[in-house]
């Protein structure tokens, strides 16, 4: 666990592990701001504690055989963020899938900055094998993930034509690539 000042807020960045399972409901309350939000992720029906907690188990078994690597960022104990990479599987088990979420009122604060330099790093140190490649998928329409992944080095590398509903609209999906 680190503590890290944010726009004057003391902002505690962990890993996920077991401990997590007790506290299912900060996890859920999270994503499930992000759909009433109506934010620009991929899952927009909101989530039961069961099907949280099943989600969590998961990624902690995935943390365990070193395939997945995951941070969560905490204020006044609400989850405020997480990020992770995932491995691929088989013949693409060098690709690492990174995502990203942060409630609204703590974006803009270089908190995403600082979440997806963490990970990137973390997943070098930690995941086996190590990627050599880490992919994203990101909203056309989401100008500032996009020059924030841009700064870091990620490269769109494809554009999907209408493959996101979107407030009634068919958006483009963005791949974007950074090998390490």
């Amino acid at each position: 666990m680190k503590l890290k000042i944010f726009n004057g807020r003391e902002i505690k960045i962990k890993e996920l592990s077991r401990k997590d399972l007790r506290n299912v409901r900060k996890f859920r309350d999270f994503i499930n701001s992000l759909i009433d939000e109506n934010a620009q992720i991929l899952m927009n029906k909101r989530f039961s504690l069961s099907e949280e907690r099943k989600w969590l188990e998961e990624q902690l078994r995935k943390i365990k055989n070193r395939k997945t690597v995951f941070l969560a960022a905490e204020y006044n104990n609400t989850v405020i963020g997480t990020t992770g990479i995932d491995l691929l599987i088989g013949r693409q088990s060098h690709i690492g899938n990174f995502g990203i979420t942060i409630r609204k009122d703590y974006r803009r604060i270089s908190l995403g900055s600082y979440l997806l330099d963490k990970i990137i790093k973390l997943a070098k140190k930690v995941l086996k094998p190590q990627p050599k490649i880490i992919r994203l998928n990101v909203f056309s329409t989401n100008k500032p993930a996009i020059k924030l992944y841009k700064k870091y080095g990620f490269k769109i590398v494809a554009k999907i034509p209408k493959q996101i509903e979107f407030k009634g609209k068919l958006v483009n999906q963005l791949i974007m690539l950074r090998e390490l």
